[in-house]
């Protein structure tokens, strides 16, 4: 088990993590790096308002250091991600990265833990960070219960006037309030991507005017 866990194949981590029911290890990469470009285009640029000296967390943050590369982009105070099947990959991509960019990377702290999202967000203190999860859906996720156990710990580990982003994820705790902004993915325009918002009452009233003409705009 431990070997497959290691392995170079994704397909063979795939397969034990099936075993050990906490989840499918998928290797992801895709809609965190839309996100991240878009946050370098004029309309996505308002991540920076969002990210901008937080605490980000990233659940299930798969091989590629594209949470990473949003987070220093946005300015954020530091980054952890949180991967249970690829950490030593992970840990390879945000080193490649950062030593491929230089001093053309706004570096900022972060580390990778090798733990289960729902294990990390319990040890973690209430109201204290700005989390985001890309890419994860119910077929990667063990169980109901179990998304809903993520969900409750995201209400109470998330700054009051923090949000959760979640792009193409069915993580969605029902006690925050949610918007949707859709927007073309820059790498190809003919992709729609999609961002989902949640908050409390007091990250909507900092910030809502924007996220209301950007769902107006279409993204």
């Amino acid at each position: 088990m431990k070997s497959e866990l290691n392995s170079r194949d994704w397909r063979e981590r795939l397969s034990a993590s099936r075993d050990l029911g906490t989840g499918f290890a998928a290797p992801g990469g895709e809609f965190t790096r839309a996100l991240y470009e878009w946050a370098l285009t004029d309309r996505g640029n308002f991540l920076k308002d969002l990210l901008r000296d937080r605490r980000v967390v990233e659940l299930g943050a798969g091989m590629m250091p594209h949470g990473y590369a949003l987070a220093a982009v946005c300015g954020a105070k530091n980054f952890v991600a949180v991967e249970p099947f690829y950490s030593d990959l992970q840990k390879n991509s945000v080193t490649g990265l950062i030593e491929e960019r230089g001093e053309n990377l706004n570096r900022i702290p972060y580390k990778v833990e090798a733990v289960d999202m729902l294990e990390y967000l319990q040890r973690e203190p209430d109201e204290l960070l700005c989390v985001l999860a890309c890419g994860i859906e119910d077929c990667i996720l063990p169980g109901l219960d179990y998304r809903k156990k993520v969900e409750g710990e995201l209400c109470r580990v998330l700054e009051k006037d923090a949000f959760f982003l979640s792009s193409h994820s069915d993580l969605y705790p029902l006690d925050l309030k949610s918007m949707e902004i859709n927007f073309p993915r820059p790498s190809n325009p003919r992709v729609l991507d999609r961002l989902r918002l949640h908050g409390g009452a007091e990250a909507y009233e900092k910030y809502g005017q924007k996220i209301e003409a950007l769902v107006q705009a279409g993204g």
